[in-house]
């Protein structure tokens, strides 16, 4: 019985009123049976009469009009509920989106004559008059300057109301790691002069965080962390940062300090210091590295998905360092650009959108560097979905250097060096390259190394992914040797981010072990 029920909606929703069905049912599996219905339409319900009315402030809006001369239903056509039902929500949603939050139909009736087999459509609507928010009160999380908080809001008093603009303010509250209980809530029935009052509550979360955890990396190897943050500073939203992280091939103890500057999510100054000690295939190396500068915030304030930001550094780094044989010090102040832009819809789900990083540094013997170098890298990822289960993506990383003096005085972090999962991963981690007198890599100065997925969603959140991946670091392009790797994984996204397992296998020049396994949890270049 409620199969048919549900047969006789579907049915008269797309204007079959008078259809008639037989059912019955066949044994398909033990304890299941399927329904089949043998359909006869008849006569469909067709549109005699269409009024469409449009009043208030925003009637005469173009893309309001547009949207009318769009209307799903014309006369003698068979009359399509659904067609009327979703063209009626995307027409309000046009108008709350753009600060007529009262819009509505004064008039929304389907007069139907069954036995004639025709209907008559009215719908009129009333935009209502344009708000803007009014006033905002923010209230809780009284540690935190107003100011700090306001930061956070995508809008201001003035602006055109927008649903999405209290929606990206949520957002952008929830993702501070700083507050607890967020409601950001508009009030239209104490709407003054057109303008709607905004209330910001907040509970503030535990300023200060000590976190541990343990995990594995296919870069550096199995890995404990000890991360301490404060998040509020003499009560100023100013963050510190202490992270210690022992691995297999990587020792790191950092220290950052940030605070906030400015009206805009994101601007920041910062200082930073750290120390690095690495043990990899094709060097070791111990690197002390202090900076400071200001970080630019670039976001669109309406955007949960797209921000950008630029920064600005001046570093200082004091290395020692055994690459291919040689052992070498060296001390470099260098300044550095870093344009930073990301575009995901969902960054949990990483499988729509893109991300960009570009990045200029360079030295002079003048300020007390050893060598002078000017330095260009950039890297990024494109995915597009092309279906409900296909995905195809694209991700590159290219570097230039000009350098006076052979590479040997630059330290490993400086030079460029290919393999490793976000680069090859059927190669280790930083061990290709260039070859020194002796056969050892010792790193280039051009990077260029591409690479193209394509992902087949088997469930919601599990896909499993097939890979290409070529390029390598080099010093000309005469003697550039491309390395190639093929490979397939799995994909979870889950609650925190993409679970990344891929098997790879070198295609040129094939090492122990002749496949490698790349694992990572998160989003990550």
């Amino acid at each position: 019985m409620s199969a048919s029920l549900r047969l006789k909606d579907a049915l008269e929703a797309y204007g079959y009123y008078s259809a008639r069905w037989t059912e019955h049912s066949e044994k398909s599996a033990p304890g299941k049976y399927l329904i089949i219905f043998s359909i006869t339409l008849g006569r469909p319900i067709l549109v005699r009469r269409i009024d469409l009315k449009s009043a208030g402030a925003g009637h005469e809006l173009t893309a309001l009009q547009r949207l009318f001369t769009q209307f799903p239903l014309h006369k003698k056509d068979i009359l399509d509920q659904i067609a009327y039902e979703e063209w009626k929500g995307k027409v309000l949603s046009f108008l709350h989106t753009r600060g007529y939050a009262r819009a509505d139909y004064s008039r929304h009736e389907i007069r139907m004559d069954r036995d004639q087999f025709w209907a008559d459509i009215y719908l009129w609507l009333n935009t209502g008059p344009r708000f803007r928010f009014g006033d905002i009160t923010i209230t809780g999380a009284e540690h935190y300057p107003r100011w700090f908080i306001q930061r956070y809001l995508s809008f201001k008093t003035g602006d055109w109301y927008s649903p999405n603009s209290l929606a990206v303010t949520q957002s952008n509250l929830r993702n501070a790691d700083r507050f607890s209980d967020i409601s950001v809530n508009s009030d239209l029935d104490k709407a003054k002069n057109d303008a709607i009052p905004i209330t910001v509550d907040l509970k503030s979360i535990t300023e200060q965080h000590l976190k541990i955890g343990a995990g594995y990396s296919t870069n550096i190897g199995p890995n404990a962390a000890i991360i301490y943050d404060n998040y509020n500073v003499f009560d100023q939203a100013q963050h510190v940062r202490v992270s210690i992280l022992a691995a297999q091939l990587n020792r790191n103890a950092s220290v950052t300090y940030s605070w906030p500057v400015g009206a805009r999510l994101g601007s920041e100054y910062i200082a930073q210091a750290s120390y690095q000690n690495q043990n990899l295939t094709a060097y070791n190396s111990n690197e002390i590295l202090a900076s400071a500068g200001r970080q630019w915030s670039l976001r669109n304030e309406n955007s949960l998905s797209k921000s950008a930001t630029i920064e600005a550094l001046v570093n200082s780094e004091q290395a020692n360092y055994n690459v291919a044989g040689q052992f070498n010090n060296s001390f470099y102040i260098y300044p550095s650009i870093q344009y930073s832009m990301q575009n995901f819809r969902d960054i949990l789900r990483p499988i729509a959108g893109y991300t960009l990083t570009a990045r200029v540094e360079g030295a002079s013997k003048v300020w007390g560097s050893d060598a002078n170098f000017i330095r260009i890298s950039a890297q990024g990822e494109w995915h597009k979905r092309l279906s409900q289960n296909w995905v195809v993506g694209t991700r590159a990383k290219l570097g230039a250097m000009w350098l006076t003096g052979p590479i040997s005085a630059l330290p490993p972090n400086l030079r460029f060096f290919a393999g490793g999962q976000n680069s090859l991963p059927g190669y280790a981690y930083q061990s290709q390259g260039p070859l020194a007198v002796d056969g050892a890599v010792e790193g280039g100065r051009l990077l260029a190394v591409g690479g193209l997925d394509i992902q087949r969603f088997v469930t919601k959140d599990w896909a499993v992914v097939a890979f290409y991946d070529v390029g390598n670091a080099f010093n000309s392009w005469s003697s550039f040797h491309a390395l190639q790797d093929v490979g397939l994984g799995m994909r979870w996204y889950s609650p925190v981010g993409p679970i990344r397992f891929d098997l790879a296998h070198p295609l040129v020049a094939p090492q122990t072990p002749a496949v490698r396994i790349a694992f990572s949890v998160g989003f990550s270049l």
